[in-house]
């Protein structure tokens, strides 16, 4: 069982679905008010997909340290060029490495992910650290990289894996047909037995669609079916800043439900 959760900073919009996986998977969506109402359906799955990041760039904590302390700051630093020549995605101080190598292995172009440290989604992130500081009470600290109970989630991002993704946004009120169509997508990759009424959440907001992609990434994390840091430099940084687990391309949405890699 998976429980997927899109996190957001006002309660209201937050997200919540649980995946019973089967010969046809059963979607059930959760209330998800109060923090109480995540942690209680964290606490009982297998594996919990958190849209939100799960920690700051390092360089950005260097440059809240020095600035307190009244140090000399660090020196601004890009991330490293695309394979061809296009600058990564911005800076150091505002986008964790993780943010630049899912937007690189996407080819997301113009879809770049939002900055923890210089955007709104600090707020969010704010409230996922505070989750993992209580799931985490009275036991070890919960991994930041994916290896533990919890894994960060790119619903948008994980969609153009798929190759569900829209040509334009699928959020807001009216983008509703293509909440259909992933919905549609999803729902035929992976034979899910959907309600009527969770159908038709998933349809009206992208807050319910988000929690019900976030509970299959951690399907495909649970299986070895996203990219992992691989290299040193992804595995120190992913341990600190979090770590976005992309599904694989190769592998269709059939292996994902069947817990299989082919």
């Amino acid at each position: 069982m998976t429980v997927g959760v899109d996190l957001a900073g006002r309660t209201g919009t937050t997200g919540m679905c649980r995946v019973t996986w089967g010969r046809r998977p059963v979607v059930e969506l959760l209330p998800a008010k109060l923090d109480n109402d995540l942690l209680a359906a964290m606490r009982s799955a297998d594996k919990t997909g958190l849209d939100s990041p799960l920690g700051w760039p390092v360089d950005f904590i260097s440059l809240l340290v020095a600035h307190r302390a009244g140090a000399e700051l660090p020196a601004l630093a890009d991330h490293a060029t695309c394979a061809d020549g296009r600058p990564g995605l911005g800076n150091t101080f505002t986008h964790r490495l993780t943010d630049d190598v899912a937007w690189k292995r996407t080819g997301a172009g113009r879809r770049r992910p939002l900055s923890v440290s210089a955007d709104k989604l600090g707020v969010v992130a704010i409230r996922a650290a505070g989750l993992l500081a209580r799931l985490a009470e009275g036991g070890p600290a919960i991994p930041r990289d994916g290896s533990g109970p919890v894994v960060e989630v790119y619903p948008a991002f994980a969609l153009i894996q798929w190759g569900l993704a829209p040509d334009g946004t699928y959020k807001g009120k009216g983008a509703t047909a293509a909440r259909a169509r992933i919905l549609a997508g999803l729902e035929d990759g992976l034979d899910l037995d959907l309600s009527d009424r969770v159908r038709g959440r998933c349809v009206a907001s992208d807050h319910d669609l988000d929690a019900l992609i976030s509970a299959v990434v951690a399907r495909a994390a649970a299986c070895g079916m996203t990219h992992v840091p691989a290299t040193e430099e992804e595995q120190s940084g992913a341990e600190v800043e979090g770590w976005i687990h992309l599904p694989r391309r190769d592998l269709p949405l059939t292996a994902v439900r069947d817990g299989v890699v082919l």
